[in-house]
């Protein structure tokens, strides 16, 4: 039996047994009054400290690998951060003000910035609540004293508070086995280096920093949620042989990726790709993707300095021409005053129901006008016509389309009189994720060429759910009434007005919204790369006259629970043991 046995949220799938190597571990240090005549003295050690965490970053981005260059992004972001006047300022004018030493000044400026990250609705953006943590820590370690984490043994699983690309970068990167972490999400960098690395990866998860020693051996089960402490010989088998089942099974779906999405009485389903990176399209034909269903454009816009037309014409052009089939690049989907400056958003009561998606774009036309005439012109990019497509998130009403029309007619003439290549139109369509677009989504369809339905969002709302709020996590159900109602509505009226329609979040990656979706109609759905495989072989496992049977008496039941133990008894006939490795696989797609 092992010593431990503890639990996390799986971000990226598989099973690893190694030896526990913590990484730098946030400590509040103690508070420590100097005098007002060592006040420079103590701003030049902070100052020092953050110049030498700079040159590790920078060291530390020139160790990225060819094939890994969007972390370099990352730990560029983090290098900024050294010099960023919130956190420089902040902890000098704390250091004068209140005469307490520096490492005590920036943990309390580092705490109150990560906050202040943790409160914005935007997972991306409050998920970056970790570089400010990382930054903090390397500084603070500095100040005390404290040398980098360096390990040269095999089968390591890191642990740590985060993880970040620089942490990666500082060790040999081979020698990786998993990583576990006590903070994180989804979206977090952890989650993103372990899935582009390929390695079992669990964030949050419970008292690990009190259960787990250095050098202790550990099993990491990114198919289940569970960490072993120091496990039993009986486990260390047990997880040993499901390990190499779920390599086999890996290695069947990547073997079978590139086959099309046929039912097993030949309904063709397309499977797209979510895309978050430009250098990303490429790869997506080895996985199987027939187009990219969400590109989202937000992170050329989250840096210091705002993207240029010419740089967001590059990065759209790159995705139209290397992406197989269509691609459906998202419009600017986030909110706040300041896209650089993140802390500005929470000026906002409420941000998940502000001026956000669409409404933000909407106020800021001159900003999203050059993104439009970027869109326009990569569209023109490629020989093959239709290969772009523009998505509006956020959409309630039908003058909003009409409004984004009208700028796409003044964007048109605007490259045509200054001689500019560009498409003259592009199929347009919007993300429906809100009740107030469901509602209307006959009217919203004459307006548009295809739906895309934003599950996550979608549920949200419809439920009246905060996104951050745990207390109300389990009204979160994908199988309520309402949602799987609403859902009908938008693929029916979608079809009915000529339009096709996909999905993406959760839902489209989860092997119950499969079976629903696909039983409802469901023209594509949009998944992360990673999980693409999969998602494609449990289609092709299903009959589509069976799922929609089965999704009428869904639709026809207020009974949640015997709804999903209907789902549940098709999809264990129909994948048996693998139901568990596709379930685990999907779990870290969002969109």
């Amino acid at each position: 039996m092992a010593r431990a046995h503890l639990f996390g949220t799986p971000v990226s799938p598989g099973i690893a047994i190694g030896t526990i190597r913590f990484l730098h571990v946030e400590a509040v240090p103690e508070m420590r009054r100097i005098l007002p005549s060592e006040v420079e003295a103590e701003k030049g050690r902070l100052l020092e400290a953050m110049e030498a965490v700079r040159e590790d970053l920078k060291t530390a981005m020139g160790k990225v690998p060819a094939d890994m260059q969007e972390y370099r992004e990352i730990i560029a972001a983090q290098v900024e951060m050294t010099r960023d006047p919130k956190l420089v300022n902040s902890t000098c004018q704390m250091v004068e003000q209140e005469h307490v030493g520096a490492a005590w000044a920036l943990s309390k400026v580092v705490s109150q910035l990560v906050e202040v990250f943790r409160s914005l609705d935007d997972p991306y953006l409050k998920d970056r609540a970790q570089d400010v943590r990382v930054v903090g820590m390397r500084i603070l370690n500095r100040l005390s004293g404290a040398s980098r984490t360096h390990a040269s043994d095999t089968n390591l699983i890191l642990a740590a508070e985060d993880v970040s690309p620089a942490d990666i970068m500082d060790l040999d990167v081979r020698s990786i086995r998993g990583i576990v972490t006590r903070e994180g999400g989804i979206t977090s960098h952890t989650a993103i280096l372990a899935r582009g690395m390929h390695i079992p990866a669990l964030v949050c998860v419970t008292n690990l920093l009190v259960a787990a020693r250095d050098g202790d051996t550990v099993i990491i089960d990114g198919l289940g949620g569970n960490v072993l402490i120091s496990p039993s010989e009986e486990d260390t088998q047990d997880y040993s042989r499901r390990e190499k089942a779920y390599a086999a099974w890996q290695a069947s779906t990547r073997d079978t990726a590139r086959w099309p999405a046929d039912t097993r009485d030949a309904l063709r389903v397309g499977v797209l790709a979510n895309v978050e990176h430009a250098s990303e399209a490429a790869e997506l034909s080895g996985v199987g993707a027939d187009g990219i269903g969400l590109y989202r454009t937000e992170f050329a816009f989250l840096k210091e300095v705002m993207p240029s037309e010419e740089e967001l014409f590059e990065e759209y052009a790159t995705v139209v021409r290397d992406a197989p089939g269509h691609g459906a690049i998202r419009t600017l989907d986030v909110g706040g005053d300041k896209l650089t400056r993140a802390q500005e958003a929470v000026r906002e009561a409420n941000p998940a129901l502000g001026l956000r998606g669409i409404r933000f774009t909407l106020h800021n036309q001159d900003l999203f006008k050059s993104q439009l005439r970027a869109l326009l012109r990569a569209a023109a990019s490629s020989p093959e016509q239709g290969r772009l497509r523009i998505l509006l998130p956020m959409i309630s009403m039908v003058e909003e389309v009409r409004a984004v029309k009208r700028l796409l007619q003044e964007v048109d003439q605007e490259l045509s009189m200054r001689g500019i290549a560009h498409a003259a139109s592009v199929p347009l369509g919007i993300m429906v994720e809100t009740p107030a677009a469901v509602f209307i989504t006959d009217q919203l369809a004459r307006e548009c060429d295809f739906f895309s339905i934003g599950t996550n969002d979608l549920i949200h709302y419809l439920m009246a759910i905060d996104h951050n709020n745990m207390r109300v996590a389990y009204l979160a159900e994908a199988m309520h009434p309402a949602v799987i109602r609403s859902l009908k509505r938008i693929i029916d009226t979608g079809h009915r007005e000529g339009l096709s329609v996909s999905a993406c979040g959760e839902l489209s990656s989860d092997p119950f919204g499969v079976v629903l979706m696909l039983g409802m109609g469901i023209d594509a759905l949009s998944v992360s790369p990673p999980f693409l495989p999969g998602i494609k072989h449990l289609i092709r496992q299903l009959d589509a006259q069976a799922c929609t049977e089965l999704a009428s008496q869904v639709l026809l039941s207020s009974d949640i629970r015997a709804c999903k133990h209907l789902v549940n008894e098709m999809l264990q006939k129909v994948l048996g043991h693998e139901l568990a490795f596709l379930t685990s696989t999907v779990m870290g797609a969002r969109a």
